[in-house]
């Protein structure tokens, strides 16, 4: 009877100690992404001035792209002409919130200098399926700040 009570409680905590991981996961892929896009657009500014180039990110609801702009596709990606620096699929569960996101045309570039275009300031915004919600704020010297 004894081991049986044992067997209970071992039962009972692990189960509460399971559904907290499993909880926790979708945090973790959230802020996961999070710092990949901060680590994204930190390179994007980067290679701006390496290159100097204008570079372009494109956002979409499960994704955004990197590209290296050589002015001949105002804002779009050109297989044949640009140079691809990131083409980024977030994991499952996560997503771009494009409704809150307040960049103009859900797109943002960085010239020559490294500082994003005057007119794609503000807050990148990423969502998870529990409700969960991560902001990259950027400001007019290409700063980042995550909230």
């Amino acid at each position: 009877m004894e081991l049986m009570v044992v067997v209970a409680i071992i039962a009972i905590t692990a189960a509460f100690a399971i559904l907290n991981l499993i909880g926790r996961r979708a945090d973790v892929k959230l802020q996961g992404a999070v710092n990949n896009l901060k680590g994204d657009l930190n390179v994007a500014r980067t290679m701006a001035v390496r290159e100097n180039a204008r570079v372009v990110v494109l956002f979409s609801e499960n994704g955004y792209q990197v590209f290296v702009d050589n002015g001949s596709t105002e804002w779009n990606f050109d297989p044949g002409e640009e140079r691809m620096v990131r083409d980024r699929q977030l994991p499952a569960g996560v997503s771009i919130d494009l409704a809150a996101t307040d960049l103009d045309s859900d797109r943002t570039r960085f010239n020559e200098r490294g500082l994003p275009d005057p007119s794609n300031l503000g807050t990148m915004v990423l969502v998870d399926s529990n409700g969960g919600q991560g902001q990259i704020q950027m400001n007019r010297l290409g700063r980042l700040t995550v909230q």
